[in-house]
């Protein structure tokens, strides 16, 4: 089985979520490792409550929204949208190699568990307000 799925995103959107709902927003869509691959840090404050963003480089935003772009690519190939699947179940990182790479957590995981052996191929790409994704999907179904 192959599955595809792609998805375009207009960085300012991104940038406009971030500047919108801050940390919310980050920790709703992003993962720990995902954030601070993207160059996010958080000042704490005296008042641990009172933590605030820092503010994030236009390569930062660039990247997250590569990573939403993916995060959205890999929900349309698994075919379920954002249904039953929460935005962390997906996280997006770097090989060594520097090419992008899926890892599935939770319900994704298990979503694609039930089709055999899986491997995915992800392209990102960035220009100027736009970052799109491209992934790809491959499941070898399990042998009784």
């Amino acid at each position: 089985m192959i599955r595809l799925g792609t998805d375009i995103v207009y960085i300012p959107r991104i940038q406009a979520a971030i500047d919108r709902f801050g940390d919310r927003f980050l920790q709703r869509v992003y993962t720990p490792k995902e954030q601070l691959d993207c160059g996010y840090t958080q000042q704490l404050s005296i008042n641990p409550l009172a933590s605030r963003l820092l503010p994030l480089a236009s390569r930062s935003i660039n990247q997250l929204a590569g990573r939403w772009a993916a995060k959205e690519a890999v929900v349309k190939a698994l075919g379920t949208g954002w249904r039953g699947v929460g935005y962390t179940d997906i996280e997006i990182e770097r090989e060594l190699s520097g090419a992008p790479s899926v890892h599935l957590h939770q319900r994704a995981a298990i979503i694609v568990a039930t089709w055999g052996e899986s491997q995915w191929q992800l392209s990102l790409s960035h220009d100027q307000d736009y970052a799109i994704a491209t992934a790809l999907l491959i499941c070898s179904p399990q042998k009784p």
